[in-house]
Formats: C-alpha cells, structure tokens, sequence
C-alpha cells in the first residue's frame, strides 16, 4: 500500500460540524431534540389554555436543544478556531499501512490503526475516533481528490485491523524472545 498524505487546516465551520454531529447522533442528542419538539407541539396544541408561566416555560425548554444549544457549539468551535494556534495551524497526515501519523511543525504522533474505536463518513468529512471524544477530522474540501482514496485506505485498514488484539501479539513475543 502506498502511504497517502495530505494537509488540513480546520476552521470553525469543520470544528462546528464534527461538534453538532457529535452532540445530535447520540442517544442524548436526540432525547433533547425530542423533548424540545416535544415542547412545541404541547405549546402550538395547548396555547390558548396554558397560562403566561407555562407558555413560557414551554417555549425556553423548546428553544435549549433546537436554538440555544447549536448557537452555543458555534460560538464555542469559532472561539476554539481562533484562540487555538494548534488548530489553526496545518496538520500533515500520513495514512501509511500500520498508522496515522499527524505532524505539525516539530512535533509528530502515531496512532496505530487498531487504536481507531470508530468511523463515521458524511457527505463534508471523514471522523475516525481514537476515544469518544477525541477524533481526526478530514474534511472532504481539504482533501479534494483525494479524499476518495483517503476514504478506502481508512476502510481497508479498519477492515484489517478489526479483530486485531496487540496482547496476543505481546504474549507470542514474551513467549518466544530472540
């Protein structure tokens, strides 16, 4: 396999998807869509029967999950974009046959394919998630052309790796050292 490399810059708007995905494609992301939903059909049904207080209340708790939180994750991914010199700055990938490895100016790391807990792709980026909140982000407009072939390296590599355990690996080098 032929390593593949490729830069990325991420900006707000990569950092403001990744989050609002991260937050609705969970079980609670989708409770508190559904409440807030919830909310506004119990207040457009029940208005003229619901007092000043509730209607109110309706209307805020309606708003948290489907205005409030999202305005609130953008503001979040711009601050994080512009006071993070660390984001704003390139990362250089390298997709080789045993890792990932990200650099950026001196300092390098290697994530091992097997360490990848997961992979999410959407039409505007690739995730792979080394835990359940940390995660490389590959914005499809950043790879351009080649985002198709980072695509299946990702998908081979996964598809390699899935049943792998590095501890029977450990135990057959303690068990036969040279």
């Amino acid at each position: 396999m032929k390593d593949i490399e490729f830069d990325v810059e991420l900006t707000a708007k990569d950092l403001y998807r990744f989050s609002m995905r991260h937050t609705y494609s969970g079980v609670s992301g989708i409770f508190g869509v559904v409440i807030s939903l919830a909310c506004w059909i119990i207040l457009v049904i029940r208005f003229g029967t619901l007092d000043t207080t509730a209607k109110l209340a309706l209307f805020i708790i309606g708003c948290l999950f489907t205005i409030v939180q999202p305005v609130m994750l953008y503001g979040k991914s711009a601050a994080q974009a512009k006071q993070n010199k660390d984001i704003n700055a390139s990362l250089h990938y390298i997709l080789s046959e045993e890792q990932i490895t990200v650099s950026q100016g001196e300092q390098e790391a290697c994530v091992k394919w097997y360490e990848v807990r997961k992979c999410v792709y959407t039409a505007k980026a690739l995730y792979l998630y080394m835990s359940p909140v940390r995660a490389f982000i590959f914005p499809a407009d950043q790879c351009g052309d080649s985002f198709t072939q980072i695509r299946a390296c990702v998908e081979e590599r996964l598809e390699h790796y899935k049943d792998y355990d590095p501890s029977q690996e450990a135990e057959t080098e303690q068990e036969d050292p040279k």
